[in-house]
Parts: structure tokens; sequence; C-alpha cells
């Protein structure tokens, strides 16, 4: 007996169809088909085929359904199994199951064969699936999901037959697909790449404009960056769109787009990871090498997918496993923290798919385990034929012996991974292990997941802020008056803003509602910290069951919405994903008006501080929500608070900017300049009490520049290196201060001179060859005139001053750490290399007083 789900529910006995009357039984076995082979509980059944409103007799209803189906399809087939009942189906008659392992198969096969077994895949549908079926529970979402199944491997098809050169057939179908899939980027970019290729040149740039006003009319967006990349390729006549008169694959759509890797060999912060599946060397033993080859091969696809999710490159594939770089082939200051979550999500996807594999293939051992190791590698291109970007020494070596040593399931990491992430996730310790090569051995904790984004961590001391302070008390002295507000802490990385956020809080009367989100720079969803805000007020997470959302929607919003859940804005339900009601809101501006409703309501019971922490990362649809709750302040009790680094490309820096220009009659900006001297010295007493020789108190407090981030830091760095000692109750220290970078500042200043183009970048580091303050004449000398232009550059972005024009252009990094940042990339071999060049530029530009540079040139 077959079934069929991939369209209309058909069961078929040989030839002949097989009547299935009633629509309730129809429904009951499209529920036991989504699930076959699996249990499906009483409770299931009911909730599926009625709902929230279930008859008295529902349980006795479903045994009639069982008992009437169970005569049509056999004893055999249909079984009682506590608590419910189970379908039992061979995979290769249900249709659903035998889709789902050519598509498996497809992901590793050879690009003809991949393009045939996709085309086979899709040749059993016939028509939207679950067409003419009708439930209530969860599995009412299924069509849904498995359309979006669908048109994913169309996607990945035509992907497959583009890079064949079957461009001029695919046209009509791919003209077919956008006009179904209005907002699908990848079927827009593979249309285009089409025409191109085509020869049809002009069409496709129309095609462009076609996309790019869509999104702009309807949505309020532009294209994303592979579509941009795409149209700039065509514009030039990029040689790359075309290869041997074939196609070359289309551009697919990354989180963000990375900075070319370095041309030359670097050092750099860099968090590595390894993940492999556990005993995949005995599934040979248990399984047809083609059934090895698909299991392995589409876990193996959706690790590297959960890498890719978080920014990361899939250096290598070992078979059953894969190796990761975070900072590669550029730093960015969250590296260790998205290789986290990355190990994370390969757990959660790796438990779901393991789940798969017990029911497909009756293994029930399968998993994965996961090891994460931080440090400094060498970073350079390695290999002839094809060459690759590598990061090399301990901290990879020391990350595969991690991974070795991990339990099944689990993420285990290096001590520097869990020490710079201990206030974001929870740990517990595994002890050391030894490590191949080392004379020591490494100490070895397991990821056990994140904490709360809320203030469970302790803050440091609060010192040099007495008018910023006094600024934060007049606000909730007005906010308590009922006069809405906007405040501005804008400040460079490190500075307080966070730390000012947190004593905002702490002086506000009991009779506030404090809500707060946070931008994330890896991404997330769109309008992420305005949804984390609902979701905490909500008591709910990403992942919840939809029933529990559903609940706590119409426990907390209904009240505010005249107790009628009915009333509340169905653009909730769409940033919760769920639904609230029959008319589900899809435009932004909708899902905008609902949020705003929602404050408002809430604002008419007590006032409100709505707090979205590092706006610099947010995304246009974050700032255009932002932007609707300011217009809220004009008439509601709403403080809307934004943290913000000085960015002017950023979302952020365009939401204060509307801000300060229309809302000036409300705002506030609170701009933090680094502590004095003397607030500084307050603040080491304070982190460390005790007393500190006058030398050692000097140096950490000029090294840090004022800086309270910095300051805490270079600190810990001195005291967990045992730099520091206390003698006669003074703490006092055998190690220069000036010498040290501490190891959790590393990627936040490595990141700031990464983020630069390859000019200014390369800049920075002969800068930074040269010292703290350096002769423009000398950088000109080296890198040629033209080097004017990316000075410029270093000066927009913050990371050098001018110090003086007269008697010659001098500029210098505007922190310490910045130069040495952008020195610790440099291999020893380059670093000397540059130094010779200085001193050679120094020595022909002051040959008469050469006695001035002295100090200079010995280094």
């Amino acid at each position: 007996m077959e079934f069929r789900i991939l369209g209309p529910l058909e069961v078929l006995d040989g030839e002949q169809s097989v009547p299935l009357k009633g629509a309730k039984p129809r429904a009951l076995l499209g529920v036991l088909l989504l699930h076959a082979n699996e249990v499906v509980s009483n409770a299931r059944l009911v909730d599926e085929l009625w709902g929230e409103r279930p008859p008295a007799t529902a349980e006795n209803l479903v045994q009639g359904y069982v008992h009437a189906l169970r005569k049509q399809l056999g004893s055999d087939t249909l079984l009682t199994q506590a608590p419910g009942y189970r379908l039992r189906v061979l995979p290769e008659a249900l249709d659903l199951l035998e889709f789902q392992r050519l598509v498996a198969v497809a992901r590793t096969a050879e690009l003809e064969e991949a393009a045939a077994l996709r085309r086979r895949a899709l040749a059993l549908w016939h028509g939207p699936p679950l067409a003419d079926l009708s439930f209530e529970g969860p599995a009412r979402h299924e069509s849904g999901r498995l359309s979006e199944l669908r048109l994913e491997t169309q996607i990945e098809r035509i992907e497959a037959e583009l890079e064949l050169g079957r461009h001029a057939a695919l046209i009509g179908e791919l003209e077919s697909l956008v006009g179904a899939h209005t907002y699908q980027e990848r079927l827009h970019a593979q249309l285009i790449l089409a025409l191109y290729r085509s020869g049809r040149q002009a069409e496709a740039l129309q095609a462009y404009q076609s996309v790019r006003r869509v999104l702009s009319d309807e949505l309020g967006l532009q294209p994303g960056q592979a579509l941009r990349d795409l149209e700039a390729a065509i514009l030039r006549q990029d040689e790359a769109l075309v290869l041997d008169g074939r196609t070359m694959p289309t551009p697919s759509l990354p989180a963000e787009t990375p900075e070319p890797a370095p041309a030359e060999d670097e050092l750099r912060p860099v968090t590595v990871l390894f993940a492999d599946i556990v005993g995949s060397t005995a599934l040979g033993e248990r399984l047809a090498p083609d059934d090895v080859k698909a299991l392995v091969g589409e876990c193996v696809t959706q690790m590297s997918q959960a890498v890719e999710e978080y920014g990361g490159i899939v250096q290598a594939y070992a078979g059953d496993g894969i190796c990761a770089y975070f900072g590669v082939p550029h730093t960015r200051e969250d590296d260790p923290e998205r290789a986290a979550r990355t190990g994370l999500r390969i757990q959660e996807v790796a438990g779901k798919y393991a789940r798969d594999v017990t029911e497909a293939w009756s293994i029930p051992d399968f998993a994965v385990r996961v090891g994460i190791n931080t440090g400094r590698a060498g970073v350079g291109v390695v290999g002839a034929g094809s060459p690759q970007t590598v990061a090399l020494g301990d901290a990879t070596n020391v990350a595969a012996r991690i991974q070795s040593a991990a339990a099944p399931g689990t993420i285990a990491v290096g001590a520097e991974t869990a020490r710079r992430l201990e206030h974001r996730f929870f740990f517990e310790p595994l002890g050391e292990i030894p490590v191949k090569g080392r004379t020591g051995h490494v100490s070895v904790s397991r990821l056990v997941g994140p904490r709360s984004r809320g203030r469970s961590v302790a803050l440091r001391p609060l010192v040099g802020r007495e008018q910023e302070v006094a600024k934060l008390r007049r606000l909730v002295s007005e906010l308590e008056a009922g006069r809405g507000q906007a405040l501005l802490l804008v400040g460079e990385p490190g500075i307080g803003k966070t730390r000012l956020l947190a004593e905002l809080r702490s002086l506000l009367p009991d009779e506030t509602t404090w809500l707060e989100g946070h931008c994330l720079s890896y991404g997330g969803l769109p309008s992420w910290p305005f949804i984390e805000v609902l979701q905490r007020w909500l008591d709910v997470e990403i992942g919840d069951a939809e029933v529990v959302v559903r609940t706590r929607v119409r426990a907390r919003l209904g009240p505010l919405f005249g107790g009628d859940p009915s009333r509340v804005p169905p653009g909730l339900g769409r940033l919760l994903r769920v639904e609230l009601g029959t008319d589900a809101a899809t435009a932004p501006e909708e899902i905008r008006r609902g949020y705003v409703a929602w404050v408002e309501a809430l604002t008419e019971q007590r006032p409100v501080v709505l707090a979205i922490d590092d706006l610099h990362w947010a995304h246009e649809s974050s700032r255009e929500l932002a932007e609707d709750l300011l217009v809220l302040t004009e008439r509601a009790p709403l403080l809307l608070v934004a943290t913000l680094r000085r960015d002017p490309a950023s979302e952020g820096w365009r939401f204060r900017t509307r801000v300060l220009t229309e809302f000036s009659h409300r705002a506030a900006e609170l701009a933090l300049e680094p502590l004095t001297h003397t607030e500084a010295a307050e603040l080491l007493g304070k982190l460390l009490p005790g007393a500190f020789d006058d030398e050692t108190r000097e140096e950490i407090v000029a090294r840090a520049e004022g800086n309270p981030l910095y300051l805490e830091e270079l600190l810990r760095a001195l005291v967990e290196g045992g730099g520091l000692e206390q003698r006669h109750r003074t703490w006092t220290t055998a190690l220069k201060p000036s010498l040290i970078l501490p190891p959790a500042l590393e990627n936040l200043l490595v990141a700031r001179i990464d983020r630069l183009p390859a000019g200014p970048r390369r800049l920075a580091q002969l800068a930074a060859a040269i010292g703290r303050e350096f002769p423009v004449a000398v950088i000109e000398r080296v890198a040629g005139e033209s080097s004017r232009d990316d000075l410029a550059v270093l000066l927009r972005a913050e990371i050098v001053r001018e110090v003086r024009r007269y008697p010659e252009l001098r500029c210098a990094f505007r922190h310490g750490l910045l130069q040495d940042a952008a020195l610790t990339t440099l291999t020893p071999s380059s670093r000397r290399e540059l130094y010779a060049r200085v001193a050679a530029a120094f020595e022909e530009l002051y040959a008469g007083s050469l006695d001035d540079h002295l100090e200079r040139l010995a280094h």
C-alpha cells in the first residue's frame, strides 16, 4: 500500500485508489502520515482534529476513526501503541519520505547526479501538500513547511542546472517562480544571471530594477548584498560571471559580506571550532555505503549551515566533521560568542537529525561532539593547486584535542574561550586534559547554555559620572510627571554606556515598567531587540511551543486590550511567529503599528522605559520601529533609551540624527568621555582594594587612558598572569603594563582595524610600526603620496587624530591599545621588514637631525 501527501491525500492499493470517507478520518490519517513510523498520542490527535474546543467524546471518536481506517489499511499497518497510535510505512511507500531521501542524497552527489536526483524528488509532487485536509493543531503549519522545502529544492536544482550551463532553458521557469515568490531574492538572482548569460543584459538589469522596486515599495527594504553585487558585476561586464562558456554558481546570500582575506600572512586572534559525528566509522558496518554517505553528508551540511549562520567559515571537511574559523579572514569583537552559539546551534540541529536517523535507520546513539578554543594563530594562504586560508598554531591544535575529549552530544571549550564568555554563558569545569606536543595540560569546560541577557552579572563601580547621573535623575523626574522623552548614550566601546544604563534602571521608582532589548552583531531576526523585549515581557522564548506562546498572549496581552484577545494586534503575533487571528498582518508598517499600540497600552498603566542596547548594530527594521516609538513620546510617558557607538554609517546613527533634528525638544544626549586621571585611579582602587605603589598605579592608569573597560581588563590580565603581587600591603608589578594587550580586548581592538578597507588597514600597520605618534612625511616616503587618501580614512574612522600641522604634519593613534592591536597582526618577518623601511625613511628625511629620532630608530 502506498501513501501520497505531497498534494491531496491519496492511498493506493496497487493501481487502485482506496476511498477514504469523512474529513476527520482523513485528517487523522494525514497526521499519522506526517509522523510516519512514530507514535502519535491520543492527546495530540485530539488537538489536531478539534483544537482548543474538543467535544466531550473526542477520544471515543478518535478510536472510531482508527477502527474504520484499520479496516481499510490493515491491522499490521495501523498499530495501537501507548500512548496512541503508530502508522507503519516503508520509506518507499510514502512520497514524503522518498522525497526527503532523494534530497539528502543529492546534497552529497556530483553536480549532474544532484540535479537529476532533485528532479526526481520534485516529480513526486502533485499539488499543494495536504491540500484537502484541515487541521486545528500544529499540523496546520505543515503545509507551509513542506512548501518551503519544495521551493528550497527547486532553488537548489536550478542552482545545479545553472552551473551545468542550462541558463536559457531555465528562464521561463524562473519567471514563473519569481512571480509566485516575490520576496525570494535567490530566485531573482538566478533569473538575472540566467538572462545575462543568455545574452539578454538589458533584461537582466530590468529584472534587478523590478525586484528593487518591489522590495522598496512593499517592504521598505533594499536588495541584499548578493543582489547588489550581481548588478554591479553585470554593469562592469565582469568576466567572472561566465567560466569556460558555462555558468558559475549564483551568488549566495550570506548574513554579512566579509572583507577579503589579507594578502600576506598575519597573526590574529581566532576562535576555532571542531565538530564531528561520534562513531561514524562503525556506521559502515551497519549500513550500505550510499546510506552512510547520505546520513553523514546531511549532518555535515547542517553543521556547516550553522557555522555560516553566525558568520564563521568552514575551513575543512574531514569526512564526518568540520573545522571552522571565527576571526578569519577578519576579526570581530564577538568571535568567541559566535562560535559558542554555533556550537549550541549544531547540537540543536544534530539532536533533531538524530531522531530522523533513529527513525530511518534504527540507530539509537547518533550524536555530535564539538570543541572550541580561542587564541592567537598564524593566518595565511597555503597550497598550490587550490590554495586555502588557514589558521595554524596552538589554538587550532588545542581545539582539535578538546573536541576529541568532549562527550557525545556536548560542547567542550578551552579556558580562554570560557573566560571571555563567563558573563554570557553557563559553564561546568571538566578538569584538565593532556595535549600531544605540549608539556602542560589544558583546562576544559562544558558549555551548558546561554545566560539571560538580564543584569545577572556584577557591575563595575560607577566613578566620575556625577553630571551624567544628575541628568538621569532629571529625566526620571520628568518621566514620573508623565513627560515622554528620548535619551541617547553615545561613546566608544568600553566607555560605560551599558553601565550608565544600569544606573538609570536603579534610579527608577517601583511603579515604572522597564523593557530592555539588545541588538546583535551577527544579525538575528529583523526587529530582533523589540522581539526580545516582547518575549521577556510575556516570559516566552524562541522555540517555545505555539500553544504556550498563545496562552501567554491571552493571559497578558488580552487584558491590555479590553480583556478581548481578538483585539490584540495581529502584528504582535507575526513578531512572535504565531497567528493571533484570521487577518494575519504581513506588512511591516502593520507590525510596527501593533507594537506601538502595545507599548502605548503599557504606558496607560504606568510610565515605561524602553531601552535598546548597541543600536549601532541595528537592522533597518529595528531603526524604523524605534522611530515609530519616538513619535509615541509626544503623547505618552515613555522614555526611549538607546546606547550606541559613533558610527555614521550605522542605522543607529540615522536614528540619532532623527532624534536630534525632529525631536530635540524631547531629546537628551550623553556623550561619554574618558575618565580623568584622578577618576581612573579611584576606579582602580575600587576594582582591586588596597594601596598601589606610585609607579604601578601610574602605569596602569596611563595605559587605560580613561576607558573603564580597558582599565578593568588590563588589571585582570595582570592579576591572572601573575604580574601583580602584594608586598607590605601594597600592590606592585614587575611587568610593564605598557607591554600588555589584554586578551579580552584583543578581538575588540583588532576588529576596529579589520573593519577598514585594505589600503587604510595596511597604513595603520605601517603607522603602528613607527609609533604612537608619527610624522606623515615618513608614511608618505614608505607608502607613497597616495597614502594621504588612506590616512583620511583612518582619521574619519577615529583610529588616528591630527596632533599638529607645524612645523610638520604629525598624527597619533587615538589610543595606545589601538596601536598595539595594529602591530600585533604583523608577523615577526613583516614587522622587521617594516622597521627597516621606516628606519630608511627617517635617515633620508631627517639626515641632519637623526639624534632627535634615535629612540624611535632603536626599536
